[in-house]
């Protein structure tokens, strides 16, 4: 097995640990300003990647704030266990992190299923800002009209018991992966072959991409949750981050139904892998915000 930590390169100031939270050990990388020094930032990956998505911003987010990038509790280096996939539950798992460093609250930054958790996190518990970053949201806004749009069409194939699992794994990984980013990545070239094969990596690791399975399966019981949650907190700052390509104002349009602080940015000339795709105008767009 290939691992991270000696493979990938990474921002000098950064490192690799790993916590034992709620029972699960979760692998991490942290860096940037020193813990208690500034504002922690958690940045959230989502499907099919790992921490590593966010190489590119991390070294600059450092600059103002204790960077925390996991690898999502089923992922990576992480623990993979058989349960614990709803969006609060893996919320829960990283405000235990934050917590165990002493950074709450924390600005949530969170893209694709990692969005869905931040969005979770910041329902459940105090934050200093939420970013979403190009996704829909379990129960929000246009919800029940998106499930069924062509651009989500593998929403209802990763849902599907045990079938992804028996078509992808055990050599087939490589291929889904890269085709499934380049469908969704308008600059082309962005992500590298180095970056999809690190992707790959994450998720041929022994029960990895099941796990990831299982964080699709749960989306009927994260809609019922997030509608139960209600409104976010009112006094929450919120940022909107859409790819003019994928999104766009569309994510903006969806947190406005349940929050009046939101702020929509949309960047051109990317689609889905926004922080890959256009890494200095997410650092901008988070800088402004964030402050």
């Amino acid at each position: 097995m290939r691992s991270s930590q000696d493979a990938v390169p990474m921002p000098s100031s950064f490192e690799h640990r790993s916590a034992i939270v709620n029972d699960v050990n979760l692998h991490y990388v942290i860096g940037g300003k020193a813990l208690g020094s500034a504002p922690l930032m958690l940045l959230i990956h989502g499907f099919p990647q790992n921490w590593w998505c966010w190489n590119g911003v991390i070294a600059e987010l450092g600059e103002r704030y204790t960077v925390v990038a996991p690898d999502l509790k089923g992922v990576g280096l992480s623990d993979k266990p058989a349960g614990g996939y709803t969006k609060r539950e893996m919320a829960a798992d990283l405000h235990a992190l934050v917590e165990s460093l002493h950074g709450a609250p924390a600005h949530i930054v969170g893209h694709d299923i990692g969005g869905m958790i931040a969005y979770a996190y910041a329902s459940c518990y105090p934050a200093r800002s939420l970013t979403i970053i190009d996704v829909t949201l379990p129960g929000i806004g246009d919800w029940d009209q998106v499930i069924s749009d062509p651009r989500v069409w593998h929403f209802a194939f990763h849902q599907k018991r045990d079938l992804p699992e028996a078509l992808i794994v055990g050599g087939r990984e490589h291929v889904y992966i890269s085709s499934f980013i380049h469908q969704q990545t308008f600059r082309r070239g962005s992500i590298s072959l180095s970056d999809i094969n690190e992707y790959v990596e994450a998720y041929r690791q022994p029960g990895a991409f099941r796990s990831a399975m299982e964080m699709y399966r749960q989306f009927p019981q994260d809609a019922i949750d997030n509608r139960s949650a209600g409104r976010l907190p009112e006094e929450l700052p919120v940022l909107a981050i859409g790819g003019e390509r994928r999104w766009a104002g569309r994510v903006g349009e969806r947190l406005g139904t349940v929050s009046s602080k939101v702020t929509s940015v949309s960047i051109p000339d990317a689609g889905h892998f926004v922080a890959e795709e256009q890494p200095g105008r997410v650092i901008d767009a988070i800088f402004q915000f964030c402050g």
